[in-house]
């Protein structure tokens, strides 16, 4: 009985002291500033042999450069300048996740 008293205990303490985690709180300032990023659809983003290519933009982010950033919700984010995330948008970050590499 006195197993299952700490187990509740604990699972009180951890849910009143749970904060959650904004929505893509993982943006860097410098990218955005926290309002001209958003996850891109699916095949938006490929792989050339330079580097990730936006096809929206036409834009090729060579793969070791300063505006690829780790993703660590697995998907693709693209930060665009003045949040102009149309053909003639510039692309200021672009997290990228893992693929097991």
């Amino acid at each position: 009985m006195r197993y299952w008293c700490v187990v509740l205990q604990v699972l009180v303490v951890t849910v009143a002291f749970a904060r959650p985690v904004l929505a893509h709180s993982f943006y860097d300032l410098e990218c955005c500033a926290g309002r001209d990023c958003m996850p891109v659809p699916e095949g938006e983003v490929t792989p050339t042999k330079e580097g990730w290519l936006v096809k929206t933009t036409g834009e090729v982010i060579k793969y070791n450069s300063w505006p690829v950033k780790h993703s660590p919700d697995g998907r693709f984010h693209r930060c665009a300048g003045l949040g102009d995330f149309g053909p003639k948008g510039r692309t200021q970050c672009l997290y990228v996740p893992d693929f097991g590499e």
